[in-house]
This record gives C-alpha cells, structure tokens and sequence, in this order.
C-alpha cells in the first residue's frame, strides 16, 4: 500500500526537475516586469530634469511655442523640396536643434499640465520628423559629416604623437 501511494504521488505532480523550468520562467516574468516598470520611471525623471520650465509656462503659450517651431521645419521642408538642396547650413542645424528642444519641451510641459491631446490632433517629435524627410535626412548626413571630421581629426592627432 505504501509503495501504491508514493506511485500516485508521483504521477499526480511533476517531479523537482520538471519544475524548475517553470520556476526559472516565473523569476525571469518578474524581473522582466520590474526592470521595464525602472525604466520607466526612469524616463519620467529624466523627462522632468530635461524639461524643467515646461510646467511654468500656460498650455496656450506652450501650444504657440509648439506651432512656432513645428512651422519654422516645415517651411524649411517646403525650401529644400523646391530647391533640391543637398545640405543644410549651419543656421538651419542651430535652427532644427533649437525647435527639437522646444517641442519636446512645449510637448512635455502640455502633457505634465494634462492638456496634451494627442493623435490625430497634436503629433509627437517623432511623429513630427516622419513628415519632415528632407529635413531629417539632411540634418543626420550634416551630423555624419561633422562626427566623420572629428574622427579625422582625432585620427590626425594621434598618428602626429
């Protein structure tokens, strides 16, 4: 009888080495789940620390500094389709800089004030670049162009020692 019971133990549960993936699967769920909760905590913080004046300014002056800047891209937009540059000048990459901080900011101080609307009314940076090509594409090959000439320069400097 004895022996019977322990058979029925047996078949009725795993064994220990059948758990054990189950047990490191749940551990992994969990830590998974509690690093991706860090992240975005962390996000959050760096979002406020970068964009600090954004909760100071009123939603109607955010939203105008917002359009402002959006606007200045798309008529650099429009110039570049009609002109078929191959490169912007150093105003406009201080300008494209200067309006990436701007709607970031004025975006992150709209949604700490609870008036960010979103889709399809109010697009995110992002957003913004993926209808402005030209404009994104000019401004990753000016940046290409100056970090390819600072690795010159390194390169330049240290074969000179």
């Amino acid at each position: 009888m004895a022996n019977l019971r322990s058979e029925v133990r047996y078949g009725q549960f795993f064994s220990a080495g059948d758990r054990c993936p189950f047990y490191s699967f749940g551990r992994f769920l969990i830590f998974y789940f509690q690093t991706q909760q860090s992240f975005q905590e962390i996000t959050e913080k760096l979002e406020e620390i970068q964009h600090p004046h954004g909760s100071m300014l009123s939603s109607e002056t955010l939203k105008r500094e917002l359009a402002l800047h959006h606007d200045k891209l798309v008529l650099l937009e429009a110039d570049i389709s009609k002109n078929l540059r191959e490169s912007l000048t150093e105003e406009e990459l201080k300008m494209f800089d200067v309006a990436r901080h701007q709607i970031k900011a004025s975006i992150a101080g709209l949604k700490a004030s609870g008036e960010w609307v979103g889709m399809p009314f109010e697009y995110e940076w992002i957003e913004m670049l993926d209808r402005l090509p030209n404009v994104l594409s000019l401004y990753r090959k000016s940046e290409a162009d100056k970090r390819a000439k600072e690795i010159e320069q390194d390169q330049g400097q240290t074969s000179a020692n």
